[in-house]
């Protein structure tokens, strides 16, 4: 189904999805590993131990983001298998792992939990820009179809639908310029992670609208594109921005609250 970008390397197809992926995630942990050294000040030993719970994080992404899926999909149709898989599933999945391991396995460093999630934000959109590129290469997660302006993906899972919008291509540019903003930018230094949950919530529960692939059932309101929405996805952005603004909101409250001292520093 995929392109795959060699034929055969070490007996094995090598696909662009996996190799866009493998790629983001590469570096995610680059970009994560130099800025617990050079900016949050850990030692080599300490920031190797954070991104060993970071992998383990990951790897209960990956499963999540199966569950998840099968999970929409088993109250859609009442079967239970396991297919493709939700980002924002993983997302909960992966964060939700990586602060249990921090809680009990980093016992010392569970106080700075917050400043960590902050670190590991952009390494998040990096990651998942190169995914979604993957996407585009792969053929899924495709938008609805277009007369205008679209892709044909013969090989992807959108054969047979004809022209449709590369909503691949709008999602990964949203998160590299995402990234680049969070990491450059003074007005989001200490409230990365919650501005992340809070824009890139918003971002998502639009362009749900935009996407033409299956995006299954949970509580549907009304059908376009042949879809129910508000769509399984559209659920869980909410309660991004939900959880994004509630930290910002404190965290804004925790800058009026501090002395002047404290917050020039």
């Amino acid at each position: 189904m995929y392109p795959f970008l060699w034929k055969e390397v070490f007996g094995y197809n090598v696909a662009m999805y996996d190799l866009l992926t493998a790629v983001g995630l590469f570096g995610m942990l680059l970009y994560v590993g130099n800025r617990l050294e050079k900016k949050d000040g850990y030692t080599r030993k300490q920031a190797n131990k954070i991104l060993l719970f970071i992998a383990v994080g990951l790897g209960s992404a990956l499963f999540f983001s199966a569950v998840f899926d099968a999970t929409f999909h088993w109250i859609e149709s009442g079967e239970f298998e396991f297919g493709s898989i939700t980002f924002i599933g993983g997302l909960i999945g992966g964060v939700a792992m990586f602060t249990l391991l921090m809680r009990f396995g980093y016992r010392s460093e569970w106080k700075n939990i917050g400043r960590l999630l902050n670190t590991i934000t952009v390494g998040i959109l990096i990651a998942h820009g190169f995914g979604r590129l993957g996407c585009f290469c792969a053929g899924c997660c495709y938008g609805i179809p277009s007369e205008l302006f679209g892709f044909v993906f013969p090989h992807g899972h959108s054969a047979g639908t004809g022209a449709v919008l590369p909503t691949q291509l709008y999602e990964a540019a949203f998160l590299f310029l995402s990234a680049y903003a969070i990491h450059t930018y003074k007005a989001f230094k200490g409230r990365e992670f919650a501005s992340y949950l809070t824009v890139y919530g918003v971002f998502r529960f639009l362009l749900e609208f935009l996407r033409g692939d299956d995006r299954g059932s949970l509580v549907g309101l009304f059908t376009l594109h042949g879809n129910v929405y508000p769509s399984p996805s559209q659920y869980l952005s909410i309660a991004m921005v939900a959880i994004g603004v509630y930290l910002l909101a404190r965290q804004a409250k925790a800058d009026r609250g501090a002395p002047v001292a404290a917050l020039r520093a």
